[in-house]
């Protein structure tokens, strides 16, 4: 039997690759660790161009570390179950139909799950969503009815965003079929934050315009930019709704050079049905060459999707949810991953964190994006500026479809998606999207303020309302007991210490002030959900700069990262470019982040650079010792503690002997159990079977929703 060494060679060889002896973390690496009796422990071949998994590697059944990012794999052998030793699994870069990269981001467990459950023969099935973007009054909803059913339908402008289901077939001699999920976003202004939660990678966009509208032009740009944005790579495709109007002002090839995701332009007239066959035709070409068709699919886990497809409900309970999997023969750990998969798909909505939404499995997705644009359409919530009513919301949304019961979870919804949060007086919501775009005027005081900045390339919609949702609890109250906030800003007030948060749109800027003595604690806050804000729109190019420093209002502006980089490399001074004056590095950095915290996080940085796409499994584990075992107290050893649990035990059973006797009861009083109902799960749906206790568990109290 060869050696670790001596496979480590061959597969050397195989790949023509050099792999040395020596550290596995750095981002490029060819390399391979040891342990004391030279098996190897961790392998990395990051950016080798490897286009098939090297079977090579299932040999060394000690491996514990694999990196293999940035290559160019679809597919993953079943036999790596077999490396029973593997703790971290680097795939970041890597184009995966096998496992789904929705698998893969959840992380080693998922992926080994998959795989075990994968199948030889396993069943492929063809499905994708085809996303109809554009202003509003384009066309978007009459093009998509004449591809779909060969129809002219002149109907009103789209509101929030209306699915539709397509069958297709593939461009091949087998015409395989083709699922498509037709997703019409309404175009008005209003709706365009809301639509980023639901704009996806993987998928196919077609960007509809009308060539009579001059201002297309420059929302063709916009479009773009928010499809790249969220979408990622995925195909664009131009349809001008004017079959006869000239499109000499759009000029393509810049276009594509920006854009190459652009597939082309197809003119089209949704009225006589010119242009359509093309359109439909380049549609199951670009379709068919998503990189996750012909994704095999576990039979168990189909089934589930299937039969939830199926179900006539909007919504079930989680109950229901984990009957139907546990039907199909999942246990619990599969049905967690086929639980959140679904969610990344797009097939469900669960949102399992929430304590309020973790019992409601939404099956039908327009039913929850219907609620949503159904308050941001309501013109009474328009006209108070945002604030929505708990009285008015029997009014807005029907009872038949929207049960008063529900109207607490739907809120929680709007909460997830960053769209509202409830006002301190328990009566009401505030649609961030919905405030006054005019800033109000109050006190600002310019003296010793921390300034940082986020400069996009692309400033999308609705990042200054979204920030308000997920740091409401920080805002500061007006005079009339108010929040302080408008649609392109906000002020904020935590200890203290105030922040003043805006939106320069012109210079696509983020602007923040902070004022107080607690600067850098709520700096640290803010960023945080930046952060979470940006993360998504990896195609976006953002910097984080601060002020240059070496004289009183000094125009100047540094990236903030790179001066953590300088640092890092020992450099004391940077230049600035306007006063050419060098500026110490600690002058400029010390008042956002003490130095020994720097210090800790380029550590950590350095150690962890090749894990910045998808880790697998967290690279802190190997910069933290273990804590050192200290001896234990008399009171911490196993038989004090013995002797405590004992004694409690034996005192609650003396005080349950008393409160159950009759005694007590007429001196006291008592709760009913009915009395005393749990708002954490959603109703029974009509018609489900529950016997009394379980609806005493799952009962909802609507009294307040109702007298509001």
């Amino acid at each position: 039997m060869a050696t670790d060494l001596e496979i480590i060679k061959e597969l050397g060889r195989e790949t023509k690759l050099e792999i040395k002896k020596g550290d596995i973390h750095t981002g490029s690496a060819k390399a391979y660790e040891t342990d004391e009796k030279e098996n190897v422990i961790g392998l990395s071949l990051n950016r080798a161009n490897l286009i098939e998994f090297p079977r090579l590697i299932l040999k060394l059944k000690r491996l514990r570390v694999l990196r293999l990012f940035d290559n160019q794999l679809t597919t993953l052998p079943r036999e790596l179950i077999q490396l029973r030793n593997l703790k971290k699994l680097n795939l970041g870069l890597n184009p995966l139909k096998q496992p789904p990269p929705e698998i893969v981001d959840q992380g080693n467990e998922a992926i080994f799950e998959y795989l075990r459950q994968l199948p030889e023969e396993a069943t492929e099935h063809n499905e994708a969503k085809m996303i109809l973007v554009g202003q509003g009054d384009v066309g978007k909803t009459c093009l998509a009815k004449r591809l779909l059913y060969d129809t002219f339908q002149k109907e009103k402008s789209t509101e929030g965003i209306d699915i539709l289901t397509w069958d297709i077939n593939a461009p091949t001699a087998a015409q395989e079929d083709i699922k498509l999920n037709v997703w019409d976003f309404g175009g008005q202004e209003i709706y365009h934050a809301t639509h980023q939660f639901f704009l996806t990678k993987r998928s196919v966009y077609l960007l509809v315009w009308n060539a009579r509208k001059s201002k297309d032009y420059e929302h063709i740009y916009y479009w773009l930019h928010t499809i790249e944005a969220f979408g990622a790579d995925s195909p664009v495709i131009l349809v001008m709704t004017k079959w006869h109007e000239r499109d000499d002002d759009l000029n393509m090839r810049d276009l594509r050079e920006r854009f190459p995701q652009i597939v082309g332009l197809y003119k089209v007239d949704s009225e006589d049905g010119k242009g359509i066959p093309a359109l439909r035709e380049i549609i199951s070409k670009t379709t068919w060459e998503l990189p996750h068709m012909q994704t095999p699919w576990i039979d168990s886990w189909f089934s589930v999707r299937e039969r939830l497809e199926q179900d006539g409900r909007s919504w079930i309970n989680y109950d229901a949810f984990r009957e139907i999997c546990v039907e199909e023969g999942l246990d619990d750990k599969q049905m967690n991953i086929l639980d959140e998969y679904l969610h990344d798909l797009g097939v469900i909505i669960h949102f399992r964190t929430s304590l309020r939404l973790q019992n409601m499995v939404i099956l039908k997705p327009e039913w929850a994006t219907d609620a949503v644009y159904k308050v941001m359409d309501t013109q009474s919530v328009r006209d108070r500026e945002g604030i929505l009513l708990h009285r008015e919301l029997d009014r807005i949304w029907d009872r038949a479809t929207y049960p008063v019961e529900l109207h607490p979870y739907l809120l929680e919804l709007m909460n997830e998606f960053e769209l509202a949060y409830e006002l301190p007086d328990k009566k009401s919501h505030l649609v961030a999207e919905l405030l006054p775009s005019t800033e109000p005027e109050f006190e600002w005081e310019e003296k010793d303020n921390l300034y940082f900045y986020y400069r996009y390339d692309f400033l999308q919609a609705g990042i200054i309302t979204r920030f308000i949702v997920l740091i409401h609890r920080d805002l500061e109250l007006k005079p009339g007991g108010k929040h302080l906030c408008w649609r392109e800003g906000v002020v904020l007030q935590r200890e203290g210490t105030r922040a003043f948060v805006k939106v320069r749109k012109v210079e696509k800027l983020i602007e923040i002030r902070i004022k107080g003595s607690k600067q850098r604690e709520l700096l640290a806050i803010i960023r945080h959900q930046f952060d979470h804000i940006n993360r998504p729109t990896e195609k976006v190019k953002i910097t984080q700069e601060i002020p240059c420093n070496c004289s009183a209002g000094c125009p100047n502006t540094f990236n903030y990262q790179g001066l953590l980089e300088a640092e890092r490399q020992g450099k004391p001074t940077v230049e600035c470019q306007t006063k050419w004056k060098d500026v110490p590095l600690s002058a400029l950095l010390d008042g956002y982040q003490p130095k020994a915290e720097r210090e800790k996080a380029a550590d950590v940085l350095l150690r962890s650079e090749a894990e910045r796409s998808i880790i697998v499994q967290p690279v802190l584990e190997r910069l933290v010792e273990p804590p050192k075992k200290e001896e234990k107290k008399w009171y911490q050893k196993a038989w004090a503690v013995a002797l405590a649990i004992g004694a409690l035990l034996a005192g609650l059973w003396t005080v349950i002997q008393i409160v159950e006797s009759d005694t007590f009861k007429k001196i006291f009083g008592g709760a009913s159990e009915t009395q005393v109902e749990e708002q954490v799960s959603p109703p029974s749906q009509p018609g489900e079977e529950a016997d009394s206790a379980r609806v005493a568990g799952e009962g909802v109290d609507t009294t307040d929703a109702a007298n509001q």
